[in-house]
């Protein structure tokens, strides 16, 4: 604002066109008055200096950044994704919702039956346990790649399998819990008595 005024006077010669205009009561207009208003101007300006950003409190910024995140997913609504853009957590996420119903449901058949039955291996409840067994197994990955987590979780599913189709129904409920305990630490882990 400072170098504005200064500049207006300077244009001016000091002597801004509204208070030529105007006559002096008294006599003619003088170049020292002319002088003393663009002064006047300048300190006015001084003194209603302003900075043009208002300072915000930093908690009231996070709300603000915060509503404006919202409002921005709101808006923009849903994205499709894109391949390779998942995260492991979701990925495990979206396989425990498709495939622990089955692994829980068909073990708890197991339990109640107390033994292997032709009925569970017979109506493809044998077949589809075990796919889901794979599946959440070869989920559990660190990596993109299949690891010794997911090839240890593979191993014992089809070890599993052996047993059921040998009506085993200890040794496959002990491979089983083998089978959960040996899940990592994550969004992967649950209890058999997990709701599906």
């Amino acid at each position: 604002f400072l170098l504005a005024a200064a500049l207006i006077c300077d244009s001016f010669g000091c002597r801004p066109a509204t208070l030529q205009a105007m006559p002096r009561p008294g006599g003619p207009r003088t170049p020292l008055r002319g002088l003393v208003s663009c002064i006047g101007l300048v300190v006015l300006g001084a003194l209603t200096q302003r900075s043009a950003f208002v300072e915000v409190p930093k908690q009231e910024l996070q709300r603000r950044q915060m509503a404006a995140a919202i409002a921005s997913q709101v808006l923009l609504g849903p994205q499709s994704a894109l391949a390779g853009d998942r995260d492991r957590l979701s990925m495990i996420i979206g396989v425990r919702k498709k495939f622990l119903p089955r692994i829980l449901k068909s073990y708890k058949e197991l339990q109640a039956a107390g033994t292997v039955t032709d009925e569970f291996l017979d109506e493809k409840k044998m077949k589809k346990f075990i796919t889901a067994l794979m599946s959440y197994g070869s989920i559990q990955r660190m990596d993109e790649a299949p690891d010794k987590i997911s090839r240890k979780l593979q191993a014992d599913a089809k070890e599993v399998e052996q047993y059921l189709v040998a009506k085993d129904y200890g040794k496959a409920m002990e491979t089983l819990e083998t089978y959960r305990l040996d899940i990592p630490f994550g969004g992967g882990e649950f209890k058999w008595s997990d709701e599906g």
